[in-house]
Order: structure tokens, then C-alpha cells, then sequence
């Protein structure tokens, strides 16, 4: 496992050194919900990547403020037309759950490894359809057999007076990590505000409305992006 750690290692060195773009941001958010889910309380949540000839990779966190939760995914994307495939790595620590980074024994580890891909119609209907399964990692059921937890998500983004809008609606196709059988989790707007306060610092404000029919719960989260 050293052996492919210091191998990925030398390939990130060595795509970042060619890398057409390398960005780093953060955001702060007042409640970490994430496809219908609360993951969190108030967090920061940092990314760093780097881009070359279609392929991101990047790596993104979430710390909360006050509890010793966070959250480290790796995801590699790739991009072609109105195509995106991605490949993400998803591994989440607690005080109740300390997992090890480097523990990948299936059912006792922090990790997830998931394959999604998703489909936009065209830039004048910029409506995407996305589908996440999970395929390795920490996904059994209580029967010991691999549950493939999987998500589907329609978003549709558009523009009103300046303002970046969004609507989304994801449900799940089987039991699983979401809901114990088909169930639509997660329905949400949210809006996205540019504030141009200079020529070299332009953070965003967005809120963001979330109900997740299943659980029959309502979140509302507000942030900014810097």
C-alpha cells in the first residue's frame, strides 16, 4: 500500500508541474448537508486541484468548528463535451468513528470509492443528470452482502437579475447508505451572488433550500465561497 501511496504521490508531482490551471479555494457553510443528508455542523471547507487537457484532480475537506469531525475526499474527473466521468474517494473520521487513513479492510474502514458519471443536454438547456454508485470501500448492509448505495441527481441552473440559481432533485433506487428502498432524498434551489469588492477579490455569497422528502426533514444553509 506504501508502493501505491509514493506511486500517486509521484503522479500528482508530476501532473501538477504540467497542469494548465492550479486553483485553491474555501468556503464557509452553516450546516454541512450533502445529497439530503446532514454530514455536519458549521464547517470550512477548503479544495485544492489542478487541471490538465480535460482531467481535474483535486482533493476536498470539511473541518467543523467545534467538533472533531472531517471529512477528506480525493476525486479524479475526466471531461469530454457534455460528458464528465469521475472516480471519488470519500473518507470521513468522528470522535465516534477515529478511522485510519491508510485502513482499507472492507467493513472496517473509513473509505469509500465511488463512480459517477454526468450527462448535460446542451448549453442552451443545460440540464444534467448524474449516477453515483458506490463499488468499494465501507458499503455493506447489516447482512454482510455489498450494497452499491447509489444516487441519481437533475439539475437545472439558470439566471435571474445577476443571481446564479439551481434547481436540483436526487433520489435513491434502492436501499442503501440514503433510504431503505427507492426514495426520492434530496430537492433543493439554491442561489449564488458574485460580490465584486476588487479587481482581485471576488468571494460569493449563496444560500441554499434542501428538503429531504424521506427523512421529512428542511434544511437551509447559508455560506461563502473566497
Amino acid at each position: 500500500m506504501k508502493k501505491i501511496w509514493i506511486l500517486a504521490v509521484l503522479t500528482i508531482c508530476s501532473v501538477a508541474t504540467q497542469a494548465q490551471e492550479v486553483f485553491i479555494n474555501a468556503d464557509l457553510v452553516s450546516s454541512y448537508i450533502w445529497r439530503g443528508m446532514k454530514n455536519g455542523n458549521a464547517s470550512v471547507q477548503p479544495t485544492l486541484g489542478v487541471e490538465w487537457k480535460g482531467w481535474t484532480l483535486s482533493a476536498w475537506g470539511s473541518t467543523e468548528f467545534r467538533n472533531e469531525n472531517n471529512e477528506i475526499d480525493l476525486t479524479l474527473e475526466y471531461e469530454y463535451k457534455n460528458l464528465q466521468l469521475c472516480l471519488n474517494n470519500y473518507f470521513y473520521q468522528s470522535e465516534d468513528a477515529p478511522f485510519k487513513y491508510f485502513h482499507y479492510t472492507p467493513r472496517t474502514t473509513g473509505h469509500t470509492f465511488e463512480a459517477g458519471a454526468v450527462y448535460t443536454v446542451s448549453e442552451r438547456f443545460p440540464l444534467s443528470i448524474g449516477w453515483y454508485t458506490t463499488f468499494a470501500g465501507n458499503d455493506y448492509r447489516e447482512n454482510e452482502e455489498r450494497a452499491w448505495f447509489s444516487y441519481c441527481e437533475f439539475s437545472y441552473p439558470f439566471t435571474v437579475k445577476g443571481v446564479d440559481l439551481a434547481v436540483e432533485a436526487g433520489f435513491t433506487p434502492w436501499e442503501g447508505e440514503y433510504a431503505d428502498k427507492l426514495n426520492v432524498v434530496n430537492v433543493g434551489l439554491s442561489a449564488t451572488k458574485t460580490l465584486n469588492i476588487s479587481s482581485g477579490f471576488t468571494p460569493a455569497i449563496f444560500g441554499k433550500l434542501i428538503a429531504n422528502p424521506y427523512e421529512n426533514r428542511f434544511y437551509f444553509v447559508f455560506g461563502i465561497s473566497l
